[in-house]
Parts: structure tokens; C-alpha cells; sequence
């Protein structure tokens, strides 16, 4: 084969390239104190939802999708005869498609946006069994939203936006995908937006598109959430043994990592000035009160924000983070979040929060890390609670006020740097040394007793 296909997946190997190519930092935000509090909110959390800093789950993730797809175009163009082999007479191939499933707002459709940019674009193709050139694919990206049937989606990557030819079966949809993936040279399957499917039908339709997707023959990662991933639990073993025996559980970032610490590091060049607390800190406490879920600490963020504004103030600082936390827009969130720390410490679970609940064993080394904040969380406000409750009333007034100023302070202070050492030659420090003698005034003598 030709120079195309061999380079065709080279450049999109490497680990520091794919973080240079996903990797989103949008410009700070600007001139909020002008607009509507409100209006300012939401132009807030419309740029601080444009970040993405890949964390290590999704690197790997992305590199090892972009290595199974590399594999595929490999075998598919091993030679010209297995090239057209594969176009004129597709082969029916069982796959095993990779089940991607987290949280809900932890960053799955961003992680598989990211992998989006990193597969290679498309390309010309020329070769003896065409005339002219074929435009190599990548990928096919679908999204389950609307879809009734597996059958739809095979429409459209047969026909396109295009009209439909007379009345097919789902057989024929399948013979002409397999053609196609293989003459255009796709090599990867993304199937997304799972959940907006199983909305009021039982899990079985979803298997059925699921199964019909995975029949085309291509390596295939499809995206669902923990409710979903429930439900197929509960099908028959042949249906589980081919849709969950591969699934990436995608966690919050541990935190104590340097993956949330760079997150909240970007959320404070983004804000423009906008967040005045410490960066560790609020660390912390964005933590406590998302559980390390993205989509909420914009949400949370963006209400710390209308809660400043409300109280006079062009900055976001922690009492403001405290108050988001405990508004009646974050009620539903904070529900969760808490139901999410329960069952970071029991091993108990309810049957009526499956959305919140890993559907997988997950290993204790995963775990260990939220267990130990969360455990430590508990711990500090047990504390502070049997404190607060042996103060007076008077007692309880001045901690108050006291947490009220020190929560306004500006924690922005320039640490002071000592002057650096100058190297002096052996006469200066004669020299110095002489002139601090003279200086000194030599101590009286005492007299003898």
C-alpha cells in the first residue's frame, strides 16, 4: 500500500501531541461587572464549560481508541487483493464493542469529542479498483438522539442526507455499511447520547441498536451512564456478553490529583479575576460540593457568582461558594452530591439511586482516595459541630463575624522574597569585615569584685 495508509495513523500516537490537540483554554471572560448579574452569570459558565484539560483516564483512553483503529486500517489495507477482498465481498465480523460509562457531567461526551480531533481527517485515495479517488473516513460518529431503531442509523450511513432508494431490510443496511466502512477505510464506530433512548422502552431496543451497530464489523465504543448500564445488566447473558465485557469507567479525578488541581487553576485565568479566594482552598471546597464533577462546578460557580453580585461584590470568594451550595437552584445537585458521599462511605446501596451507583466492581485503590477526603470531610464537620455547639450565644456572634471577615479578605498576598546572596572577593570581605568592627561599640569592662 501506499504512503497514505501507511502514515495515515502515525501522528496521532503520541501522548504529548494529543494533549496539545485537545486540550481547550478559552479566553478569559471580560467586562462582566457591566453586564446583568445574571446575564454575567451565564456568559460565565458558557466559557468555563469550553474547558477541557485531559486528565490521565482520558489520554489513555484516547490513545488506546486511536491504537484499535490503527490496528483495523492496518489489517483492512494489508494488501491490495484483502482491500478489495473486504469492498466487494464484506465479511460478517463479531465485535466486542467498548462500553464507555460514568457520572452523569463527568466528561464522556467531551472525552469523546477530544478523540474526535484526534483521529486524522479525511483523505484521498486512489487505487486500480476505482477510477478517480475515494475519500478515506476516519470514523462514523452517531448520535442515538431521535432514533428509533438500529435500522435508522444504518440509514444514514448508507444515505446520508440523501433520499431514500425504495424499501430496505436491515440485512441489506448491513451488507451495504459493510462496503462502505471498508472501501472508505473507516476504522472506528462512536455511538453516543445512549440515554436520550431509552426513555420510556425497556432496555431491549437499546441492545437492538447497539447490536445492530456492532454488526458492521468495526471497532466500536458506544457512551451510556450508569442507569443505562443497570439496565442492560438485567439482559439475557448473550446480550452481556457481548456489550459489558469491555467498559472504561470513567471517575472523578481524585482530590488531591493534579488533574483537579489544574482544572480549578484554569477556572481561576478564565474568571478574570472574577474568584478571589486560595487556590487550594477553594480547591477544596469545590470538591466537597460537586464531588468532583465538572458540569457541576460550572453550575455552582456560575450561582457563587449571582450570589456576590447580590451581595455587593464583583468577586466570587468561599462564603459565596458556601451560599451556591445551599440555593434552590443547587438543591437537586446537592442532593446528589451528598448521596454520592454516603456511598463513599458504606457499602450499602439503594436500589431507588441506580443513576449513582458504578454498575462495576471497582478496585479498592480507585476508591481509596475519595474515601480518605470524604472520610476527613466528615470528620472536620463533626468537629466544627460539636464546637459551634458549646459556644454561648454571644461566643457564637463573634465567630461568626469573624468568618465573615475573613472570608471578604483578598487572599492574593505577594510572599516576600529574600534578596539574593552577593559573592564577595576575599578583600571585600576584609574590607566588611573592618568597616562592622568599627561599628560595633566594644562592651565596658566589667570591674573586678
Amino acid at each position: 500500500m501506499n504512503k497514505v495508509i501507511v502514515d495515515r495513523f502515525s501522528e496521532c500516537l503520541d501522548l504529548e501531541r494529543i494533549r496539545a490537540k485537545v486540550t481547550v483554554r478559552p479566553d478569559p471572560v471580560a467586562a462582566l461587572d457591566s453586564l446583568d448579574a445574571l446575564i454575567a452569570s451565564e456568559q460565565l459558565a458558557n466559557t468555563l464549560k469550553q474547558i477541557f484539560i485531559p486528565n490521565e483516564f482520558s489520554l489513555a483512553f484516547i490513545r488506546e481508541m486511536v491504537e484499535r483503529a490503527s490496528m483495523h486500517s492496518q489489517m483492512l489495507f494489508k494488501s491490495e487483493a484483502e482491500y478489495a477482498s473486504k469492498v466487494f465481498n464484506p465479511p460478517e465480523v463479531e465485535v466486542f464493542p467498548v462500553c464507555l460509562t460514568g457520572l452523569a457531567g463527568v466528561g464522556k461526551s467531551q472525552t469523546i469529542s477530544a478523540l474526535r480531533k484526534v483521529l486524522p481527517l479525511p483523505t484521498d485515495y486512489s487505487c486500480d479498483l476505482f477510477e478517480g479517488t475515494v475519500t478515506l473516513q476516519s470514523h462514523w460518529y452517531a448520535s442515538a438522539r431521535g432514533r428509533a431503531s438500529g435500522k435508522a442509523l444504518l440509514e444514514d450511513f448508507v444515505f446520508g442526507d440523501g433520499k431514500r432508494i425504495g424499501r430496505t431490510t436491515v440485512a441489506q443496511l448491513l451488507k451495504e455499511s459493510r462496503r462502505r466502512a471498508n472501501r472508505d477505510g473507516v476504522s472506528l464506530a462512536l455511538l453516543e447520547e445512549m440515554q436520550h433512548t431509552h426513555a420510556g422502552s425497556a432496555a431491549a431496543k437499546v441492545t437492538e441498536i447497539l447490536l445492530t451497530m456492532a454488526a458492521i464489523g468495526l471497532p466500536m465504543v458506544f457512551v451510556c451512564n450508569y442507569s443505562l448500564a443497570h439496565k442492560l445488566l438485567g439482559r439475557n447473558s448473550e446480550d452481556k456478553q457481548r456489550l459489558l465485557t469491555d467498559p472504561r469507567i470513567m471517575l472523578p479525578d481524585d482530590p488531591d490529583s493534579a488533574d483537579w488541581c489544574n482544572y480549578v487553576v484554569e477556572c481561576f485565568r478564565v474568571s478574570n479575576g472574577c474568584i478571589k479566594a486560595d487556590a487550594g482552598e477553594l480547591a477544596l471546597e469545590l470538591y466537597r460540593s460537586t464531588f468532583g464533577i465538572k458540569r457541576l462546578v460550572v453550575l455552582l460557580l456560575k450561582l457563587a457568582y449571582v450570589e456576590c453580585r447580590s451581595a455587593g461584590r464583583r468577586y466570587v470568594n468561599l462564603s459565596d461558594v458556601t451560599r451556591a451550595y445551599r440555593s434552590a437552584a443547587y438543591t437537586a445537585s446537592a442532593g446528589e452530591v451528598e448521596e454520592l458521599q454516603r456511598q463513599a462511605l458504606s457499602n450499602r446501596k439503594k436500589q431507588k439511586r441506580m443513576d449513582l451507583q458504578c454498575p462495576f466492581d471497582l478496585p479498592d485503590a480507585l476508591k481509596s482516595n475519595v474515601v480518605n477526603f470524604t472520610r476527613a470531610e466528615r470528620s472536620e464537620r463533626v468537629i466544627a459541630t460539636v464546637f459551634h455547639s458549646s459556644l454561648t450565644e454571644k461566643e457564637r456572634a463573634v465567630v461568626k463575624d469573624m468568618e465573615d471577615l475573613s472570608m471578604d479578605a483578598t487572599r492574593t498576598v505577594t510572599p516576600r522574597h529574600r534578596a539574593a546572596v552577593t559573592n564577595l572577593t576575599e578583600e571585600q570581605k576584609e574590607s566588611a569585615f573592618r568597616e562592622y568592627m568599627d561599628n560595633v561599640t566594644p562592651p565596658k569592662p566589667k570591674k573586678p569584685k
